[in-house]
């Protein structure tokens, strides 16, 4: 291989950016390569998936076909580490003769998951940082077509290979303005860009109730799909029953969700929200998602004062959704009939689920082994959602 690069090192200036794979190939075995893509395989359109390169290369050296023997390396300065990297990576396997693989622009990402229910450990710990590459190419002599597909169809479909970038839904807050005149009403804003994550949900069925939560998860999402409608979704349960971490994943289930406005609404401003003040706000903000956490102080029917409720109305189906059209969704912990009961009008309720409390055993320890934690046995009793992800943290 020191001969073909010197080689190539008198044939063509190293003024180029990359390695010149294709000249050391043909130096090498005397013929022109046929060349393949592999990238890793995504299940959603839009999420960017990306080879962890060090995984990447232990799947490749753990194939028995392989020797493992690295053949050229440009490096790069991580300025974090202050240690040099492998930026490019141009793979010699000599018991194949016939095939050069080439990584090239490996870059460091953060904030990235697993794509999988297999934990890759951050290749800088401190940051958090992971050495990645968006694609392989494969180079190869056609005698050897056979083998290179396979391998890149083993690439390409094993997910504990890749990392995901999340999606991020922008929540906004809306603020209160209080004018110096006591005579001047105060206004309104939105404030605020909070970024939620799309959190890893293995199977649905099996952390929030079976096939029914299924028909009502479906159901939800179309409504939010749908662009000039209004309507109400309530979700209620015990505390630690997954409601948020629900509404989380439930967000990245909207197309558009990097172009739709998601608005939180603190309980005690669901008596605002058709006050003048606020009204225009919500008319610039048209087909907007209203997330109200915690809404029974807001909604429930022992309130002495109904306003909250009659706003919920109003925006939901009243006069008022007509010209603005905004979707509500509303969490809360109490039981569904201590809700004002006109809330659940059909035509104006769109769904309405109650989580479970806990996880019978089976299903909790389906989900404890989905995210990766290790003692299942300690499960000898049904468990709220919440402990069975305070498990998965405490292996971490």
């Amino acid at each position: 291989m020191n001969e073909i690069i010197a080689h190539v090192k008198q044939s063509r200036r190293w003024a180029v950016r990359d390695i010149p794979t294709r000249d050391l190939f043909l130096s090498n075995y005397g013929r022109i390569p046929q060349k393949i893509r592999v990238t890793p395989a995504s299940n959603e359109k839009t999420t960017v998936v990306v080879f962890h390169v060090k995984s990447l290369l232990h799947r490749i050296y753990n194939n028995d076909d392989i020797t493992n023997e690295f053949s050229i390396v440009r490096r790069h300065l991580h300025p974090c580490s202050k240690k040099y990297y492998a930026y490019e990576q141009l793979l010699l396997l000599p018991n194949i003769g016939g095939i050069l693989i080439s990584l090239n622009e490996c870059s460091w990402v953060t904030n990235y998951t697993n794509n999988s229910k297999k934990t890759i450990q951050p290749d800088y710990i401190p940051d958090r940082h992971f050495l990645v590459v968006n694609e392989i190419i494969i180079f190869y002599l056609p005698e050897h077509e056979t083998f290179v597909e396979k391998l890149s169809h083993e690439l390409t479909h094993d997910d504990t290979l890749s990392l995901v970038k999340p999606k991020t839904a922008m929540l906004r807050l809306i603020g209160k303005s209080q004018s110096r005149d006591s005579q001047r009403p105060a206004s309104f804003y939105l404030m605020g860009r909070i970024h939620i994550k799309k959190p890893y949900i293995h199977d649905l069925t099996i952390s929030y109730g079976g096939k029914a939560f299924l028909n009502v998860h479906h159901k939800i999402v179309a409504w939010l799909n749908k662009k000039d409608t209004s309507g109400l979704v309530l979700l209620h349960g015990a505390p630690g029953s997954g409601k948020t971490h629900y509404v989380r994943y439930l967000l990245h289930c909207i197309t558009e969700v990097e172009e739709r406005r998601l608005i939180y609404v603190p309980g005690d401003m669901v008596e605002n929200l058709t006050s003048p003040a606020l009204i225009p706000l919500l008319i610039n903000n048209h087909n907007s998602l209203l997330i109200i956490e915690d809404a029974e102080g807001s909604l429930s029917r022992s309130r002495t004062s109904s306003q909250s409720v009659a706003n919920l109305l109003n925006l939901s189906d009243g006069l008022l959704s007509d010209g603005i059209q905004v979707q509500i969704l509303a969490t809360f912990n109490s039981p569904l009939v201590s809700l004002d009961a006109a809330l659940l009008r059909p035509g104006r309720l769109v769904a309405q689920y109650c989580f479970p409390s806990t996880l019978n055993i089976e299903n909790a320890r389906c989900l404890a082994d989905s995210i990766g934690v290790s003692k299942l046995d300690q499960i000898t009793e049904p468990l709220p959602l919440a402990n069975i992800y305070a498990m998965r943290d405490e292996n971490v």
